[in-house]
């Protein structure tokens, strides 16, 4: 029972995976922004390492005590593999950062690449620090390694977190309107992200029963942001448009692909930088009609985004 409620939460964190990469990849389709590409790349890294540093430790274990592997041996091994990850944290990190600078629209500070590099040499020495103490017992190989590794990103998480938090906050407190409070509430739920975090990996040993669920409350984390903003991206983003339109080309394209008249108004729309939204207020009909005429407008030239096919109108 206990593993096949460990199967679900794998491919529940899977599914939650592939939808935010999904989201994210849709959205530099659609606003193709700097903001937009750097944190599809922080979703990418982040869900690597949980990836591989949470399910890979545990399909380890799983592994090594199926072979009848020593269980110092097995402790050892698994909680050496989220090591190997962190090369995908770091990037994340690193990512954090741009994400706050692009969303606000400022170049990044100098003093910023010699932070990344003091918080990332102490970090490496932090892990060599914790890998090379033994005590006589070797009773840091179990539980207590464990927990400094799970420590020492929290508090990393927390540095980042808060350069993150702090570096939007500035920036924003002179701006008004929608776009300041959308950010904020994004913001307030990538801080509640974080907390998350660290609360399932604090419990994570509490109970063989609770642990699917905190793990999925981890991949969860960073999955209600991106949900959050993709239904407010039109709120504060403008969507890719045409730069010269070329009459004679899009009729041809109109020709080519027997474009329909309600779908040569949409296209026209699309062209000019409108909104699913505003598409459907300036023709008069229902949001879910004008998503349809896109679909069919995408499924008839062989596209599968507004930047593609904005890109085929510009030729």
């Amino acid at each position: 029972m206990l593993s096949l409620i460990f199967i679900v939460a794998f491919i529940f964190c899977l599914a939650v995976v592939v939808a935010s990469i999904l989201i994210a990849h849709k959205s530099i389709n659609t606003y193709n922004t700097a903001f937009h590409k750097n944190y599809f790349y922080y979703l990418v890294t982040f869900f690597a390492f949980a990836l591989y540093g949470i399910w890979g430790q545990i399909i380890m274990r799983v592994l090594l005590n199926s072979l009848e592997i020593r269980g110092e041996v097995v402790e050892t091994v698994a909680n050496f593999l989220p090591v190997l990850g962190f090369p995908f944290l770091v990037i994340s990190w690193i990512m954090l950062i741009k994400v706050a600078f692009s969303i606000v629209d400022k170049p990044s500070a100098r003093q910023i690449p010699l932070t990344h590099m003091v918080i990332l040499i102490l970090f490496a020495i932090s892990i060599w620090g914790i890998f090379s103490y033994q005590d006589e017992n070797n009773l840091f190989l179990g539980l207590q390694l464990m927990y400094a590794e799970i420590g020492l990103l929290a508090v990393i998480d927390f540095i980042y977190m808060f350069m993150f938090a702090g570096v939007v906050y500035y920036f924003l407190r002179s701006q008004n309107g929608p776009f300041r409070e959308i950010i904020i509430r994004f913001i307030s739920l990538m801080l509640a992200g974080f907390v998350l975090r660290v609360l399932s990996l604090s419990l994570i040993e509490v109970s063989q029963w609770v642990m699917p669920l905190l793990i999925l409350v981890y991949f969860v984390s960073n999955f209600l942001p991106i949900l959050y903003l993709s239904t407010k991206s039109d709120m504060i983003f403008v969507p890719v448009h045409v730069d010269n339109p070329n009459e004679e080309r899009i009729e041809q394209i109109y020709n080519k692909y027997k474009i329909t008249k309600r779908e040569k108004e949409i296209i026209a729309q699309i062209c000019l930088g409108k909104t699913n939204q505003q598409i459907a207020d300036e023709l008069f009909i229902s949001l879910q009609t004008v998503k349809d005429h896109t679909h069919r407008i995408y499924s008839k030239i062989g596209v599968n985004s507004r930047m593609k096919l904005v890109q085929l109108v510009n030729g």
